[in-house]
């Protein structure tokens, strides 16, 4: 006697090992090896930013990065780029960014970063130079080639100084 199966349990026993496989857990992140490539990326957008370089500068960027704060708010690693070339032809042009902050999600394909930046350049109604320094946070995501890219900035003057009691 022949015992024949109901297609629906013939094709659950086949799916069975492919199942387990679900329960496997993912290799786990190197959360310090991903804070140093991402930190990497802000040095070499340190280094594009001294250079005056605005295609080395935006190419951390995601194709749309969200960028908030400064200047101006716009999206699109286009538009970044052109607002650092118009930027980048200032004589007085620099910027430093530093990272005092940098933590990955468990999955290893996001991550933020707080830190630090100062900047310089002309104010075109007075001309005068002007230093501005301030706060920033950002948001990367993983690319699909396994590079850190950012996709969102904002940044932030420090609060004004307490004013003393009398």
């Amino acid at each position: 006697m022949t015992v024949r199966l109901p297609a629906g349990l013939a094709a659950a026993a086949l799916l069975l090992p492919a199942l387990g496989a679900c329960d496997k857990a993912a290799a786990p992140v190197d959360a310090a090896k991903e804070a140093a490539a991402i930190n990497a990326r802000i040095d070499a957008f340190n280094a594009a930013a001294k250079a005056k370089d605005p295609e080395k500068l935006t190419a951390i960027d995601a194709d749309d990065v969200r960028i908030y704060g400064g200047a101006q708010n716009f999206t699109g690693k286009d538009r970044d780029l052109a607002f650092s070339r118009t930027a980048m032809a200032d004589p007085a042009y620099s910027v430093v960014v530093t990272p005092e902050h940098t933590e990955v999600a468990k999955g290893g394909d996001m991550a933020f970063q707080t830190g630090t930046y100062e900047s310089t350049g002309t104010n075109p109604a007075t001309k005068a130079i002007v230093h501005a320094k301030g706060y920033w946070v950002g948001a990367w995501r993983k690319a699909a080639d396994g590079t850190w890219k950012l996709a969102a900035v904002s940044s932030a003057p420090p609060p004004p100084p307490a004013v003393p009691k009398k």
